[in-house]
């Protein structure tokens, strides 16, 4: 996508405010919560869309993922993704045939035109020597829960040449793919690509998210090899 006219920028800000005011006491703080990440949502402005901005129809009933950008102010918004509440799916199918339709969707959408982006790149302004690369947002943000400073990617296909320049500085980059044969794709990509990465394979079955739910944030770090 070509770089976002004023209008655009204001609108995604707009589109964001909004989303977050229908956050609260929505499905989409249920799920938050239930990941253990409840305590992060006005950290990274995570808000619901319960009533779409014109445009936005196909997003309702989706948590709104914003993706924050320092460098332009408190409350610059590079883009919005939207992650489908499952719960919602099965209460709101009027048959079986329309549950197995909405099941067949992406779980996660990207606005119309928008290139892949890095999620929380306020992590790459940190002082330590190390940063997380995370397969999806969530992930992300239980690594920042856990005190590690965090990037999201949504998959390995999303990565973009100009990504690399970010994570050249740090001494090390923890790869966490998910512990599946995509996952470990994923990590290995990765590896390949920035001579700084070291992948942390967290288990059969683990997601970063999964992993702090199962064994807490200590557990997480020694993983890494940041305690002590």
């Amino acid at each position: 996508m070509s770089k976002l006219s004023a209008s655009q920028k204001a609108g995604l800000i707009s589109a964001a405010k909004q989303y977050s005011t229908q956050y609260e006491a929505s499905p989409a703080e249920e799920l938050i919560v239930s990941r253990g990440l409840g305590a992060l949502a006005g950290k990274f402005g995570l808000g619901f869309v319960s009533e779409p901005v014109v445009g936005h129809e196909r997003y309702r009933d989706h948590i709104a993922i914003p993706y924050l950008r320092p460098a332009g102010g408190q409350h610059a918004v590079a883009t919005l993704r939207f992650r489908r509440v499952d719960s919602l799916v099965t209460a709101g199918a009027a048959d079986l045939d329309e549950f197995e339709d909405s099941l067949a969707g992406a779980k996660y959408l990207s606005l119309p035109g928008h290139s892949p982006q890095l999620f929380n790149t306020q992590a790459l302004l940190t002082h330590l020597p190390y940063v997380a690369l995370c397969e999806g947002e969530f992930d992300a943000m239980a690594a920042e829960a856990a005190g590690v400073p965090a990037v999201g990617l949504p998959g390995v296909s999303s990565w973009r040449d100009h990504f690399d320049p970010a994570f050249a500085g740090f001494e090390t980059v923890f790869v966490l793919g998910d512990g599946d044969e995509a996952g470990r794709k994923f990590t290995h990509k990765m590896c390949e690509r920035l001579p700084n990465a070291k992948g942390i394979d967290l288990g059969d079955g683990y997601d970063t998210n999964q992993f702090i739910q199962q064994y807490g944030y200590e557990a997480f770090r020694g993983k890494l090899g940041l305690n002590g």
